[in-house]
């Protein structure tokens, strides 16, 4: 005897299977993120310098239009670290401040309102 399978039990397996997976993927990407004192930096060393998840609208048009900020420059000698404008990170955390720039800024970043450190 052949084994014949509904449509309506079709979509439900089909659907079964991929609620099972997105909640396989949100439980692995949860994984790691609330690990005590390390798990913040590694999450910002994963992600680079680019959050800017808590700028205003002009804030991010003064990042990225404005001032043209780039998460790693292209010439080694104009890097944010040697800016005077850069503000060093915090021990532990792998991006830095701007004074004119909002958001993360990584050390090895650049944007075209680079001064040379006095």
């Amino acid at each position: 005897m052949r084994d014949q399978f509904s449509r309506r039990s079709f979509i439900r397996q089909t659907v079964s299977v991929g609620a099972v997976g997105i909640g396989a993927a949100a439980l692995l990407s949860a994984c790691g993120k609330k690990e005590g004192g390390g798990g913040k930096k590694k999450a910002e060393a994963a992600a680079g310098c680019t959050d800017v998840s808590g700028l205003t609208a002009p804030e991010k048009a003064m990042r990225t239009t404005t001032s043209k900020y780039m998460d790693v420059g292209p010439d080694p000698a104009k890097v944010c670290d040697g800016c005077q404008l850069y503000i060093a990170a915090k021990a532990g955390a792998a991006c830095g401040g701007c004074s004119v720039v909002k958001g993360p800024i990584a050390p090895k970043g650049t944007c075209n309102l680079w001064a040379k450190k006095a």
